[in-house]
């Protein structure tokens, strides 16, 4: 099963890879321990090759990565702080586990006593 996650809104879009502001949801799934500040300073570039071809890259707009496209070791640089000092994220932290198999709940037998 594959669906796109929206990660932020475009700062700007170059040629190998895309600037995305992101909010705090998005701070805290890639780097937990970080004390993070507020909405519309942290920026998170990606790759743009991740990025969802049913939705076009524009700035101003929301970006949508594919998550068939990310694997375990794709990565994306993060600016908590809008200092310009980033630092390697794991893009795989922001794809939801999603179990594809579903197990019955255990059943519960009447008791005749």
């Amino acid at each position: 099963m594959t669906f796109d996650v929206g990660i932020g809104k475009c700062r700007s879009v170059k040629s190998d890879s895309v600037d995305v502001w992101v909010d705090g949801s998005i701070v805290r799934r890639l780097a937990p321990e970080t004390k993070w500040q507020r909405d519309g300073i942290s920026v998170l570039q990606v790759p743009a090759k991740l990025c969802s071809a049913r939705h076009p890259l524009a700035e101003g707009a929301e970006v949508f990565l594919d998550t068939a496209l990310i694997t375990a070791s794709s990565v994306g640089k993060l600016d908590v702080d809008g200092s310009g000092e980033f630092a390697k994220a794991r893009l795989s932290l922001l794809v939801p586990v999603v179990d594809t198999e579903v197990t019955p709940p255990p059943s519960r037998k009447a008791s005749w006593r």
